[in-house]
C-alpha cells in the first residue's frame, strides 16, 4: 500500500483495459479445448478403440493440462490486477508487478511532467477506447508507461488538470 504525503489526495487509479484479460482467457480457453478436439478427431478417423486404462491416461494428462493452463491464467490475472497507476494531486506512482514475487514502483512528481503522449494501436484499441499513455518528465526515469489503459485521454486530461493545481500551489 501506498504512503501519501501530508495533504496529498487520490485522484484515480487506472488500470489495463478489460479487453487484455479477456483475449487472454479466450486463448487459454482455445488451447484448453484443443486436446480435447485432437483426441476426438483421432477416435473418429481412426476408429480407435478407447481402453480403460487409456481413457484413465487421457484424463489425468487432460488434467494436468489444464491445471497448468489454470495456474497461467493466475499468474497473468495477478498481473493484470496488480499493476496500476496511482494519481494523486501531486505525483503519479507506477506501480508495474512482474510475475508472482516481483514488483517495481517509480514516482514521478507532477511539477516534473513534461509531456503526456497518448497512442492507440489499431481497431480494437479505438473502437473500445484503450491505448498507450507515456509520461515524459526531467527526472531520473524519463518516461513512463502503462500500456493498454482504459480511456487514455480522460487519463492524460486528469493529469493535465492537476498538473497545473501542482505548478500553481508550488509558486504560491
Amino acid at each position: 500500500m501506498m504512503t501519501l504525503e501530508e495533504g496529498e489526495t487520490i485522484v484515480g487509479e487506472y488500470k489495463k483495459h478489460w479487453w487484455i484479460i479477456a483475449t487472454w482467457a479466450f486463448f487459454l480457453l482455445v488451447i484448453a479445448a484443443l486436446p480435447l478436439v485432437l483426441i476426438s478427431l483421432m477416435v473418429y478417423f481412426t476408429k480407435f478403440a478407447l481402453t480403460t486404462q487409456t481413457v484413465y491416461f487421457v484424463a489425468f494428462c487432460y488434467t494436468v493440462w489444464v491445471s497448468v493452463l489454470w495456474v497461467m491464467f493466475f499468474v497473468e490475472w495477478t498481473d493484470y490486477y496488480l499493476d496500476v497507476w496511482i494519481v494523486t494531486n501531486r505525483r503519479i506512482v507506477d506501480v508495474d508487478q512482474q510475475g508472482l514475487f516481483h514488483k517495481d514502483e517509480a514516482t514521478i512528481r507532477l511539477e516534473d511532467v513534461r509531456d503526456i503522449k497518448v497512442e492507440y494501436g489499431g481497431l480494437i484499441q479505438t473502437i473500445l477506447n484503450f491505448g498507450t499513455l507515456s509520461v515524459q518528465s526531467s527526472g531520473a526515469r524519463t518516461e513512463f508507461q502503462i500500456f493498454n489503459v482504459a480511456n487514455p485521454k480522460t487519463v492524460e486530461q486528469i493529469i493535465y488538470n492537476y498538473i497545473d493545481i501542482a505548478k500553481k500551489e508550488k509558486f504560491d
